[in-house]
């Protein structure tokens, strides 16, 4: 069958910031700006349970490999060390400004934050050393790596072997940094409007940069060089990459703030699917009622996660030709009514 059923995940009542599937693509981490974190088990949309200690809104998250450690950051000026299981926050990383980005080094002895240019505040990236032992990570609580940062930074990723530090900017440029010296290594105009997303492809061999200006862009990561590119002629707000097909996905849609300003259609919301090395559109996929924030596949490449401004995450399996190649994306068809709503109350993790 050509149907996709999408599970609705219904679990805040703001906006999605972030979302993240673990390694092993069981559970799906999703954050909010309603200051919460809510987990949930992939294979049929139930609500484990939620992160609730910051006091300002989620801006990002991240989970380490064995899944047994998360990251988030938030307006609060916090980042927190989670131990998921149990839910417990297990260590405080006190910054002066609000935290937009976080993210795990390959290896997961290490951490990057990227905190925002707002309030008169300079914005810098650091870098933390975790302990195996929380008990020690006193000894560890500063940076061991400051970078003043010229441009309100908007997503940052791990290079090669944890050697170097990538940075999508709102002035439209890459910037690559040494992740051990702080030195500028490169500086790329990439689009031409703010940079909003990037996300690396399961091997980090290869990066998708998505931005304001209705286009999004493959690169490669050793090199930053520019692989493809996708037009869509709308505001882009997220993209990534399948793990398992030649495929990409984008998202976005135009921001509140410039609704006043075009005309809003539902259209603008949909979730695109573009061959990855010909740039060919393959079909679309709708749903949403606001902008695409954050979209991720999952780690097998049989379904994809997408969270947006109405507060929803949809997540869409696959049907089995979409793997053999026997359908195109664009005569797949999406079930919408009945749809499979999960709303599941269950307690906070203490």
């Amino acid at each position: 069958s050509r149907m996709i059923r999408p599970l609705l995940l219904k679990g805040h009542e703001r906006p999605i910031s972030d979302l993240k599937y673990n390694a092993d693509g069981d559970i799906i981490f999703i954050a909010s700006k309603d200051q919460s974190i809510s987990a949930w088990w992939t294979d049929n949309g139930e609500r484990i349970g939620t992160y609730d200690d910051h006091t300002g809104s989620l801006w990002a998250i991240d989970i380490s490999q064995d899944s047994k450690r998360m990251i988030s950051a938030s307006a609060d000026f916090n980042v927190f060390l989670w131990d998921v299981e149990s839910g417990k926050r297990l260590y405080t990383f006190e910054h002066d400004n609000s935290v937009r980005i976080v993210s795990f080094a390959q290896g997961d002895k290490k951490f990057l934050t990227v905190t925002d240019k707002i309030m008169g505040n300079k914005a810098y990236l650091h870098v933390y050393t975790l302990t195996d032992d929380i008990h020690d990570q006193d000894s560890k609580k500063r940076a061991i790596l400051e970078i003043e940062l010229e441009t309100k930074v908007l997503g940052a990723v791990w290079g090669d072997r944890n050697e170097t530090i990538i940075t999508v900017n709102s002035d439209g440029t890459i910037r690559q940094y040494d992740a051990t010296n702080r030195k500028e290594l490169a500086v790329i105009q990439a689009h031409k409007k703010e940079v909003s997303s990037i996300l690396l492809n399961k091997d980090r061999t290869t990066f998708i940069t998505s931005s304001i200006d209705g286009t999004a862009k493959l690169y490669a990561t050793s090199t930053l060089e520019e692989l493809c590119k996708y037009e869509t002629g709308r505001p882009l707000n997220a993209a990534a990459i399948s793990p398992v097909m030649d495929h990409v996905i984008v998202g976005g849609g135009e921001r509140a703030a410039d609704v006043t300003l075009s005309a809003m259609t539902s259209e603008q919301f949909k979730v695109q699917f573009y061959h990855s090395i010909f740039a060919e559109e393959l079909g679309t996929i709708a749903g949403h009622f606001g902008p695409v924030h954050v979209l991720a596949f999952s780690p097998d490449g049989r379904s994809f996660a997408s969270g947006s401004e109405d507060g929803f995450v949809r997540l869409h399996y696959f049907p089995d030709n979409y793997f053999s190649r026997s359908d195109e994306v664009s005569r797949w068809e999406v079930d919408e009514v009945p749809e499979t709503e999960t709303e599941t109350e269950t307690e906070t993790k203490e």
